[in-house]
């Protein structure tokens, strides 16, 4: 029993503060987007010709999972509602497998798009993109071991 009190409450505040998130940000979340590629641009040192590309790639991407993150959005609400409704733990993890598939569609959709702007890339920049990856994944690592040894 406290275990289903703690999913239940551990998913709550999940979806609460996604929700929240998701509703007050989507304008600074349109900019950041911007500045990633215009950061990007500038780290991989791209041409004028490369960056329209870019944009419209990932334009493009972005356009197409616009129904997939409705459907994405929709069974999260659809587990929100689960949650709160009392549903048995049993039907509340059905619902939110149900999430998999569509998170894989979208991951998907943004691998293609990359595989479109990587092939893009001159073999130098694709060997800076690579060590910029390399960079980026050390110091996530470098903060995850951080906070979990400050636990």
């Amino acid at each position: 029993m406290k275990s289903r009190i703690a999913l239940v409450t551990l998913l709550g505040a999940t979806l609460t503060a996604g929700a929240l998130f998701a509703d007050v940000t989507p304008f600074h979340r349109q900019g950041a987007r911007a500045n990633v590629l215009d950061r990007m641009s500038s780290a991989l040192n791209l041409t004028d010709q490369q960056r329209q590309q870019a944009r419209a790639i990932f334009d493009s991407e972005r356009a197409a999972a616009r129904s997939v993150r409705v459907q994405l959005r929709q069974d999260r609400k659809a587990l929100q509602a689960a949650i709160q409704a009392g549903k048995p733990a049993a039907e509340v993890q059905q619902i939110a497998r149900a999430e998999g598939p569509v998170l894989g569609n979208l991951a998907a959709m943004r691998a293609d798009a990359f595989a479109k702007f990587y092939a893009v890339l001159t073999p130098a920049q694709q060997q800076k993109l690579a060590s910029l990856h390399q960079e980026l994944r050390q110091r996530r690592e470098a903060r995850q071991s951080g906070a979990a040894a400050q636990r």
